[in-house]
């Protein structure tokens, strides 16, 4: 009788089934905007083309300290140009799953690229409605001339794409390692320092033959435009600093080659507080170009101000403005208010 039992004692790990119980979490956030420029004397409701209205789902399992995880978000861009797209105004933002473990965690399918996890260093509170005063990654006021709005921040940066990703335990105090390979070749490395208020990173993308062949699934960035918003690779630098007074900084370098073989650059400065609800901040961007031939462009300077107010937790509302002045041309104005309510 002696010997079933124990029989039975070993055996149970074996037979049993093991119940791992998921930890799922529904989310989502609405954010629009009223946004009134003087480049075309009219008034535009929710242009927010890079920080859209979403709802998601994601989930994890821990399994003898392996977490599998996954998450699916669907976009939904209220804007009124088809930078991001040309037929609904819903898209797949994230569709992917992904292990980790004390070696780091890998991801796979269609989600954040790794060197937009990375730019997460702008401090001020602000970046919501405008990080950096760039004016692209969140869009409130990306409107300007022709060929100015769409700065160089984006082309260094891919957004959301089909890839496998790679992220790297934290080592040496605050130091963290990215790498990506995506479809048609493109891969994207980065790296990333947190630590005591300090921020930095520095991150190279090379798009490889992305939107250069007739495959619609080869299309990251949405649109018609040859490479990644006309852009074949960037690379860039971003450091920032917050105090525990709550005043901020954040700086920031990058370049990016055309898919015609011209150049551009950019250089921004960003000067925050942020305490309590409140953040407000001011930054400015210098913006230049190179044709194919080393002829020099004409600069762009972007100057944007902003303040933000939290009420409570989940909820933020903003009001900025942004001006912009190209050489030989009519400078213009921008002006928004918004807000964000998370779920």
């Amino acid at each position: 009788m002696k010997k079933l039992l124990t029989a039975v004692v070993l055996l149970t790990p074996f037979i049993s089934p093991t119940n791992a119980v998921a930890d799922v979490t529904a989310y989502g956030r609405v954010i629009y905007n009223v946004v009134s420029d003087d480049t075309s004397d009219d008034v535009y409701f929710g242009r927010h083309e890079f920080a859209e209205s979403t709802i998601g789902i994601k989930g994890s399992i821990d399994f003898e300290g392996i977490i599998f995880g996954a998450q699916v978000e669907i976009g939904l861009d209220e804007g009124v140009s088809n930078i991001l797209h040309t037929e609904s105004n819903a898209r797949n933002r994230i569709q992917e799953i992904w292990v980790s473990g004390k070696y780091g965690k890998l991801k796979l399918g269609t989600g954040a690229s790794i060197t937009w996890i990375a730019s997460d260093v702008d401090q001020s509170g602000t970046w919501w409605s405008d990080p950096l005063g760039m004016s692209q990654r969140f869009g409130s006021t990306r409107r300007g001339p022709t060929g100015q709005s769409q700065t160089p921040f984006v082309q260094t940066q891919s957004i959301f794409s089909e890839r496998i990703a790679y992220e790297s335990p934290r080592f040496m105090g605050g130091i963290k390692f990215y790498a990506q390979q995506g479809e048609d070749s493109s891969r994207e490395f980065a790296v990333k320092y947190a630590k005591n208020g300090w921020r930095a990173n520095a991150w190279v993308s090379d798009f490889g033959d992305t939107d250069n062949d007739l495959d619609p699934q080869a299309n990251i960035d949405g649109n018609a435009t040859p490479g990644f918003f006309g852009a074949q690779s960037g690379r860039g630098v971003l450091a920032g600093y917050k105090h525990k007074s709550g005043v901020n900084f954040t700086a920031t370098y990058g370049e990016s080659d055309l898919v015609n073989n011209s150049q551009r650059d950019f250089i921004n400065g960003k000067l925050g507080y942020t305490k309590g609800k409140h953040a407000a901040s001011v930054s400015l961007g210098q913006y230049g170009s190179k044709s194919a031939q080393g002829l020099a462009g004409a600069d762009h300077d972007r100057t944007t101000v902003a303040y933000h107010y939290a009420p409570t937790k989940g909820v933020r509302l903003w009001i900025q403005a942004t001006q912009g002045d190209t050489e030989g041309q009519k400078s213009f104005n921008s002006f928004a208010i918004g807000g964000m309510v998370q779920l």
